[in-house]
Parts: C-alpha cells; sequence; structure tokens
C-alpha cells in the first residue's frame, strides 16, 4: 500500500491522505468547521498549503500560523521601544583603575579607541587619578522599523531651545535697528519697528492658551466671536 509525507513529518496512508483532502474541499465549502490553531483562532481554509504548513524544524504538532508572523512582537513586549539616556553616569567613579576598563579616561564601559574624552598625556592606566565615571548602556533589541528610524530618541522638548535662541537674537537685532533709528532720525524705521512689536504682541494674545469651550467659531468664516482676526502687513493679498 503506498504511503505519502504529512505535514507533521509521519506517513500517511492514501485513505487518510484522501479523507484530508475531502475534509478541506468541506471546509472550503464552509460545510465543515474551520480549522483551530492554538490559540483557538480559526485558520481561513482558503489559505494555501505552502503558507499554512509550517517547516519541519518548528515542531509544530498542531496547526498554526505564527510561522508567518515575527517570532517577536510588540504584543508581547519582546521588542523594546527605549532609547540611550544620553550622558547619564552609572553611579560615582571608581577610585582605582580596573582591568579591562578605558585606558585614557578609566571607564568600564568603552575601551580607548571609542573614547570620546581627550587623549590624556598620561592616561587613566599610568595615572591612577581622574578615572571618569561609567556610562549607562542598554543592550536594546529594536524591530525592523526601530533599526532604521531617524528620529529615534529625538526629544521635541529640546527645540524649544531653539526657539528661545532665535527669539533673543529678533530681540537683539531690533534693539540694534531701534538705536540706529534714533540716531540717525529715521522716523519710517520707527514706525515699521513700532508696527513690528505690536504685530507681535496681537499674536502672542492670540496664541495665549484658553478654556476648552472658551470660544466659538462660525463654521464658515471661522473667526472667533471673541473678536476679529486682525490681518497681518504680511499676508496682504495683492
Amino acid at each position: 500500500m503506498s504511503s505519502t509525507v504529512s505535514s507533521g513529518g509521519g506517513r500517511t496512508t492514501r485513505e487518510e491522505y484522501k479523507k484530508q483532502k475531502e475534509l478541506e474541499e468541506a471546509r472550503k465549502a464552509g460545510n465543515a468547521p474551520a480549522e483551530v490553531d492554538e490559540d483557538g483562532k480559526t485558520i481561513n481554509p482558503h489559505i494555501p498549503q505552502y503558507i499554512s504548513q509550517a517547516p519541519w524544524y518548528l515542531n509544530k504538532e498542531k496547526p498554526s500560523l505564527k510561522h508567518q508572523k515575527a517570532f517577536a512582537s510588540k504584543e508581547t513586549g519582546y521588542y523594546d521601544n527605549d532609547w540611550y539616556e544620553r550622558g547619564a553616569k552609572a553611579g560615582p567613579a571608581a577610585t582605582k583603575f580596573r582591568k579591562g576598563a578605558c585606558q585614557n579616561c578609566g571607564a568600564m564601559t568603552h575601551t580607548a579607541k571609542f573614547c570620546c574624552e581627550r587623549p590624556r598625556k598620561l592616561g587613566a592606566k599610568w595615572s591612577g587619578k581622574n578615572i571618569a565615571q561609567d556610562e549607562v548602556s542598554k543592550d536594546l533589541n529594536l524591530d525592523f522599523d526601530g533599526k532604521r528610524d531617524r528620529w529615534n530618541g529625538y526629544n521635541p522638548d529640546t527645540y524649544s531651545k531653539v526657539i528661545e535662541k532665535h527669539d533673543k537674537l529678533d530681540a537683539e537685532r531690533r534693539k540694534i535697528r531701534k538705536e540706529e533709528g534714533v540716531k540717525e532720525g529715521d522716523k519710517e524705521l520707527m514706525d515699521m519697528l513700532s508696527e513690528e512689536e505690536e504685530e507681535e504682541n496681537d499674536d502672542e494674545e492670540f496664541v495665549k492658551p484658553t478654556r476648552r469651550n472658551s470660544t466659538e467659531t462660525n463654521s464658515r468664516t471661522r473667526p472667533s466671536r471673541s473678536g476679529p482676526i486682525r490681518p497681518s502687513r504680511h499676508n496682504n493679498t495683492r
């Protein structure tokens, strides 16, 4: 009697193979209940065998489609969504040089080749002084997107410093221009600077945080009922 190899690696007879095919056809027609995996979820009977059949080295005794998904998913928490702590130090510095530490600064978390401190005239290995603290290091297990995310680890709060820097530069530039206008007696320049200051004050008042339901807007014109929006001289249409 001839036999065939089953998906589990064992051999089945011709009658068993025929029954299995009939059951598959019945499931596709909806005359038999669908197959259930390990988690109790139904498997679509129209999925081809080369997709539903697990490789032999996984030793799958029960039907499942887990081999078609990532072995570590975000639901299980296997992948890390964290990032390195920039500049964080791990505890106090050592008092003696330790074997395997950086010969330049004395930290254990890197070698002299990757040391970011300036090269010392006499390294910590030979001087035994000013040993640097160990950096906080993490072994992150990132997924496909995490490895290729160019903004991973970026803190958007740091951009406020850039805004403050440009605001200070604009205020200083305006102050210098105002002093020059006073010295030269340029009335047009003084008027332009005063208009810019008024516009900035209006913008600050408009952007002030208000209560969630304090303002009402018209769906057609979109202006606030608390007051019309003043047109800026920079946005005048020709």
